[in-house]
């Protein structure tokens, strides 16, 4: 009993300093944004395309930050911009294949989003890349305006 006692002071410590803080950014991926990666995840499965398609977190972040530009009009809707978002995005992984899509709409209806993002010029197509990796970013403007950036990329498993 005395050994168990002794141990366990001694773990204590182990414990308690063993942790290392997580110094990553907190992303919280938004309702709306869940429903329409499954809008396009559901979608790029019936037209056949098959394999891994993951809405990540990571590349949520930056699809939300430049969303938040477009709805605050620091950037003009239009993927201009975005070669800053996918710089952030390399210089800690590996993708290639890179496309995005960016809409303004007053619908928060993940199948009409999805109907308006098939609509853009190349929207189809730019949906139903080579690609395993999603972010979809929304934010919203004080008129109800929803900004929507989309980025697709594959990484090598």
């Amino acid at each position: 009993m005395k050994n168990f006692r002794l141990i366990l002071i001694l773990m204590i410590p182990l414990f308690l300093f063993s942790c290392d803080k997580d110094d990553g950014p907190y992303i919280k991926i938004k309702n709306i944004e869940n429903l329409i990666y499954e809008a396009i995840r559901d979608f790029r499965i019936d037209e056949g395309v098959d394999g891994a398609f993951v809405h990540q977190y990571f590349i949520v972040g930056e699809a939300q930050v430049f969303s938040y530009k477009m709805a605050n009009g620091v950037v003009e809707v239009n993927t201009d911009g975005l070669d800053e978002h996918w710089d952030a995005l390399l210089e800690k992984y590996s993708f290639y294949n890179l496309n995005a899509l960016v809409l303004k709409t007053s619908s928060s209806d993940e199948d009409v989003i999805l109907g308006e993002l098939l609509q853009l010029t190349d929207g189809e197509v730019t949906l139903l890349e080579d690609v395993t990796q999603c972010g979809v970013g929304v934010e919203s403007d004080t008129e109800g305006n929803n900004y929507i950036t989309i980025l697709l990329a594959k990484a090598d498993s």
